[in-house]
């Protein structure tokens, strides 16, 4: 065996550790890099300062907006009339039948296309008269029958579902609030606004 030879060896492994210690350096950094992404995600928060104009909504605050999302300054307001059970009432409405306040705000994004839609019915009665659960859970229900229900959670207005039209993965989200004061709430959206963004626009509603 020469000198030379060991000389080889010798090189040989010092290239090995060193490539070993390289490796094991860049895992670190990609487990590092890999957390501080986690680290810095932005998480959903109240709307900015320049979105601070938005109205209140029959009764609620509007707490949460993603950014660089506009009001329609156009709002809409009509009345549904129902019978007892919550069931259309039609053209040939009766005393017994109620009012149901229908008040929209429509938001929209930078190019004028519709992004969510917040509704809130509010059935109406005598004021010596409240709400029956009959009468709530048909107005509920109307926007329930048919969905596929996702999650159901505590919001600020109420009990929320997290709902979809079918279990097609293209079918987009909504959600329904049963209210605590037997108001229904809607939040209705395209397609492409992500189940997050509707929660946390749901949690974001506050009673005024």
């Amino acid at each position: 065996m020469t000198e030379e030879f060991v000389h080889r060896v010798q090189r040989g492994v010092r290239r090995r550790q060193t490539f070993r210690i390289a490796t094991a350096g860049l895992a670190v950094l990609a487990v590092t890099g890999v957390v501080a992404v986690t680290q810095i995600r932005p998480e959903p928060g109240p709307i900015t300062a320049a979105s601070a104009s938005v109205p209140d909504i029959d009764r609620f605050r509007i707490g949460y907006i993603p950014d660089g999302i506009r009001l329609d300054e156009h709002r809409s307001s009509n009345v549904l009339m129902i019978r007892q059970d919550g069931t259309d009432a039609g053209p040939s409405a009766g005393p017994e039948d109620l009012n149901v306040a229908m008040s929209m705000r429509r938001f929209e994004q930078a190019n004028g296309g519709s992004y969510l839609w917040i509704t809130v019915l509010r059935p109406s009665t005598p004021p010596s008269q409240v709400v029956s659960a009959t009468t709530f859970n048909g107005l509920l229900n109307r926007h329930l029958i048919g969905t596929v229900k996702v999650e159901e959670f505590d919001v600020p207005a109420g009990k929320a579902r997290l709902i979809r039209p079918s279990t097609a993965k293209d079918a987009g989200f909504g959600i329904v609030i049963a209210g605590s004061d037997r108001t229904v709430i809607t939040i209705e959206a395209n397609t492409r606004v992500p189940a997050d963004i509707l929660k946390s626009v749901a949690t974001g509603l506050t009673p005024a």
